[in-house]
């Protein structure tokens, strides 16, 4: 059995939350190093996080399902400015293809491509590197 990380976490609760999801949908996974950083938080940007593994055939699935739960769970989420449920994601990935470029992002970011998730209203265009609080 070959598994795919699929995500990484900072906190060991997500990361079982979305394990659960996993499960109740009938996708193979597990948690690597989720005893490291439970244990010595500070250790979390030494080994990368709170790793979620999946098998590589539900590879698809699984990111599919973790899309809509977020799309769902942001539907229900006001902007904190101007109150309305527009909230989206914005992904951007660094992943340059020269060796400068994967050099830098080495030097200062410890890994060769570097990944960026945040929030962005679609009514008033407020940026959010955070989800802000349901209530």
């Amino acid at each position: 059995m070959n598994f795919k990380q699929i995500a990484s976490y900072d906190n060991y609760m997500l990361a079982n939350m979305t394990m659960g999801l996993m499960t109740e949908n009938d996708i193979k996974c597990q948690l690597k190093d989720e005893n490291i950083v439970t244990m010595d938080p500070l250790l979390n940007a030494a080994v990368g996080g709170i790793k979620l593994l999946v098998e590589e055939k539900d590879y698809d699935k699984a990111l599919a399902l973790m899309i809509e739960a977020e799309n769902d769970y942001l539907k229900d989420i006001p902007c904190p400015s101007c109150k309305s449920l527009s909230l989206t994601v914005e992904e951007k990935t660094n992943a340059p293809a020269d060796f400068w470029g994967k050099l830098k992002n080495q030097v200062l970011f410890g890994q060769t491509s570097t990944y960026k998730k945040g929030y962005r209203c679609a009514n008033c265009k407020k940026y959010f590197s955070e989800l802000p609080p349901s209530f």
